[in-house]
């Protein structure tokens, strides 16, 4: 069972739905990190991302709901701004068939979000919520250490690029 809508965190079912409001963070986060990422190093957004996103998680631990409901915005925040940033960093490093980098980007992250959604269901069942919150912990760390070792990599917008020779 979803843990926001378990132990009396909600009196009434009528007023659960309004957690997937939280989506729209993600929304704003792929839209503005996705700008972000033209002009800044898209290395360090991805770090702050995922740092956010593992700082959300932990902020999901305590039974209290307005830290339940910041941890999963940020979570969410942080999942989707990460994806942003990783997706367009994929076509823009690309020299050579971009949309065979693009899709085998995406063929990777559709897999392993299927793995560890399953492993995540695996983890609840065994260990409750703190085991889906180390799972999700283990796995931004590895993210973490990951994009550690990703270059430095600021791309040039578009005006820089005009009337440049090739």
């Amino acid at each position: 069972m979803y843990r926001p809508g378990s132990g009396g965190f909600y009196g009434q079912i009528r007023h659960r739905h309004l957690l997937f409001l939280l989506y729209l963070a993600g929304t704003v986060s792929a839209n503005w990190l996705g700008r972000l990422a033209d002009r800044r190093s898209r290395r360090s957004l991805l770090l702050t991302a995922v740092a956010m996103m593992l700082g959300g998680v932990l902020l999901t631990l305590p039974s209290y709901l307005p830290t339940v409901l910041i941890g999963t915005g940020l979570v969410t925040f942080g999942f989707f701004g990460a994806h942003a940033t990783t997706s367009g960093w994929v076509g823009a490093h690309a020299t050579h068939r971009r949309a065979q980098a693009s899709s085998l980007y995406l063929l990777f992250y559709h897999l392993g979000s299927s793995l560890l959604g399953f492993a995540g269901g695996l983890a609840y069942g065994v260990g409750g919520w703190n085991g889906l919150v180390l799972l999700v912990t283990v796995a931004a760390g590895v993210a973490l250490l990951a994009a550690r070792g990703l270059p430095q990599l600021v791309m040039p917008t578009t005006r820089d690029t005009v009337g440049s020779e090739p």
